[in-house]
């Protein structure tokens, strides 16, 4: 790590007893307060996917993710709002350069949600398009003044030829308060809906877009960190806060009851969260390698990172169901940390990225020579 990076991870470190003693609360009020999200800007986090030219720190992703998965200890929540937008930075310095001086040209403190389901429609009109969609949820929309929203572009005779994720900002859209969900309260999901409005053909990024970040002639000019797979970084930004989550679980168990460790069932558990991190770094560490020599990413190296980050997930998930029953009775009252991260936890795994049917079917279906190009994956 880099004396910045450094400094972006103890400056994370010390927010975490605060996080922890106000989890509970920041649940119950169903927002991450925005001190601090303001907080997190001051330590860098944010910032950490982002170019180097726009102020970033161009940090290597396990670095990154290691941040996230310490927030997701003390507050799942916070963990799962922070990883979401600092993913987007990474996304954002893919699209052409305008669009990146659009956002933090204007505010080095831009944020950025999104809501990638294609949801909305793009028609062509001079010199962009014309977006109108309505998106049910959007992780963090409230502290972000842009979003990146999945649309579906159309030709002129209304046929959709393309799934494009879109950029808009917060003057075009609004927010519908609609997120009230049994966990992950607090990420403040709510829909958005934009009616209209003009979008820049430069503030897209497609089917042409996704081709030319595989395109080691084109992605030669861009850092390594933005050579790595598209379908990477995204959905570790869903699986990692899982994994957070039941750590922090297996630390309240010990509070509790140091003895739990010793239980077979228990120690399993733990097992597996260390080795589902071991698996997601090292996937994350190989792909950059390849990165770093220009190198196209094996196909083989790609599902099987989606295949280990969705099995992350629910092996989190199974992890914080083990140390519920290790725990007793007492640990399912609400405010208990063991009860919030599982509920935490269970709405995270929903996430489409997160669902291991799905990528357990792209993996064999490759395993036995078939082709999957046809899934986004």
């Amino acid at each position: 790590m880099s004396e910045a990076t450094d400094a972006v991870i103890s400056g994370v470190r010390a927010m975490l007893p605060e996080l922890a003693r106000d989890a509970a609360a920041v649940e119950i009020n169903g927002a991450v307060d925005s001190a601090v999200i303001e907080r997190l800007t001051e330590t860098g986090l944010f910032r950490m996917l982002r170019p180097a030219a726009y102020g970033g720190l161009e940090a290597d992703p396990v670095t990154f993710f290691r941040a996230v998965r310490l927030l997701s200890r003390s507050c799942p929540s916070t963990g799962f709002v922070a990883s979401i937008l600092g993913a987007h930075e990474w996304h954002l310095a893919l699209f052409d350069e305008r669009a990146q001086t659009d956002v933090w040209g204007a505010d080095p403190a831009a944020r950025l949600a999104s809501s990638y389901t294609p949801d909305g429609q793009l028609t062509p009109t001079e010199g962009g398009y014309r977006l109108t969609g309505r998106w049910r949820t959007s992780t963090g929309i409230h502290h972000a003044t842009w979003a990146v929203v999945g649309a579906l572009l159309l030709d002129e005779k209304g046929e959709p030829v393309d799934f494009v994720g879109t950029l808009v900002p917060a003057t075009d859209y609004r927010i519908e308060e609609r997120w009230d969900p049994t966990g992950l309260r607090a990420v403040g999901a709510d829909g958005i809906a934009v009616e209209d409005a003009f979008v820049p053909s430069y503030r897209t990024f497609g089917a042409r877009e996704r081709m030319l970040q595989e395109d080691p002639a084109w992605a030669g000019k861009l850092p390594p960190l933005y050579r790595m797979p598209y379908s990477v970084i995204h959905t570790h930004a869903v699986a990692v806060p899982v994994i957070g989550a039941a750590e922090g679980a297996y630390d309240a168990l010990l509070a509790d009851r140091p003895e739990a460790a010793a239980a077979p069932t228990v120690a399993r558990a733990a097992t597996d969260l260390h080795v589902a991190w071991r698996q997601l770094t090292g996937h994350l560490e190989r792909l950059l390698e390849r990165a770093e020599r220009n190198e196209p990413p094996h196909t083989e190296s790609v599902v099987r990172a989606r295949r280990d980050q969705s099995l992350a997930a629910e092996r989190a998930v199974r992890a914080i169901g083990s140390f519920l029953d290790a725990a007793g009775p007492e640990a399912w009252e609400r405010r208990h940390p063991l009860q919030r991260a599982w509920r935490d936890a269970q709405v995270a795994a929903t996430n489409a990225a997160n669902s291991v049917d799905q990528t357990l079917s792209i993996f064999g279906r490759w395993a036995y020579g078939l082709d999957i190009t046809d899934r986004w994956w």
